[in-house]
């Protein structure tokens, strides 16, 4: 029998196993749990932060590589992540798999997904460069091109625990479970409103960039539908910040990137509705082309799936 897109979306693994909750939230509760558990995260994470910044001396561009990764990402997000495998475990009494992360060819998914998050960054900072809306700054530095891969590659270590700690968050409880309780198109909608306004207080934030992080939060989600799980899209955050940051030297949501550039591409001025400006690639036109692109190709693979399931 042919089902539509909603109740291919609704079926997929991601919700149904929210339901195995011991108890599922509505709408309003969900979004005051999801802030109540993200703030123990962070609170937890303090006191670690600051025996690493009192006992431990970061030196050179190593050094700082190492101190951001620690401090400012490992750290923080690491605890975030622990705060709501937590709530799962020991409140709504479920497995944590069920929150995206079964075993079935997970490196495989990570992989996978690590090459879609690079490439599509790729693709926003090639763009800019055929149009010649990019300079490259050529100064010499430590902390650029060859001379910065130990920095780059230390600096992936904490963009791996970010990347994977909003996902574990907003794709793999809050989405989830308000999908679960009320239908899984507004679970996306809500979601995706929610990881755009957690960014509401970077630097240089504005209604463009608000649009486009929304955008990756259906994008995001409908990975996860696809996929039927979170090891891809961590993958994907993960890499897409790395590359804005790390590879081509943008800022990262506003956060100017720390550890080493291998490319530093500097945005021309004048241009910053379509280059994102000093928001970086996520504030600019050609990243809402990118994200809006993917997320048709998605839309359209999980519609396959439901056409491959009548021919059988």
């Amino acid at each position: 029998m042919k089902r539509n897109f909603r109740e291919l979306v609704q079926d997929s693994r991601v919700f149904l196993q929210a339901k195995q909750s011991r108890f599922l939230p509505n709408v309003f509760v969900a979004i005051i749990l999801f802030l109540g558990i993200m703030f123990v995260g962070e609170a937890l994470s303090v006191f670690p932060g600051l025996v690493v910044r009192k006992f431990f001396m970061f030196r050179g561009a190593n050094g700082r590589a190492l101190d951001f990764t620690i401090r400012m990402l490992l750290i923080p997000c690491g605890f975030s992540i622990l705060a709501f495998f937590g709530w799962v475990k020991f409140v709504e009494r479920r497995p944590i798999c069920t929150m995206g992360f079964e075993k079935d060819n997970f490196i495989r998914k990570y992989i996978r997904g690590f090459v879609i998050g690079f490439l599509m960054l790729s693709i926003c900072a090639g763009i800019f460069g055929i149009f010649n809306l990019v300079t490259i700054d050529n100064s010499n530095s430590s902390v650029k091109g060859l001379n910065a891969l130990s920095g780059i590659f230390i600096v992936l270590i904490g963009w791996i625990v970010q990347g994977a700690s909003e996902e574990v968050m907003v794709r793999g409880w809050l989405m989830p479970v308000i999908g679960a309780r009320h239908n899984a198109i507004f679970g996306i909608f809500v979601s995706s409103i929610i990881f755009g306004a957690l960014h509401l207080a970077n630097s240089n934030i504005g209604v463009l960039p608000m649009i486009n992080l929304i955008l990756f939060g259906i994008f995001a989600a409908f990975y996860v539908v696809w996929e039927g799980g979170l090891w891809g899209i961590c993958a994907v955050h993960s890499a897409w910040n790395w590359a804005q940051g790390n590879i081509f030297g943008f800022e990262v949501s506003g956060i100017i990137p720390a550890g080493g550039i291998l490319i530093d591409l500097d945005p021309i001025k004048g241009n910053d509705i379509i280059t994102g400006g000093p928001f970086g690639v996520e504030g600019g036109l050609v990243c809402s082309i990118v994200l809006l692109t993917g997320i048709v190709i998605l839309i359209m693979l999980i519609n396959k799936r439901n056409f491959r399931n009548l021919i059988k």
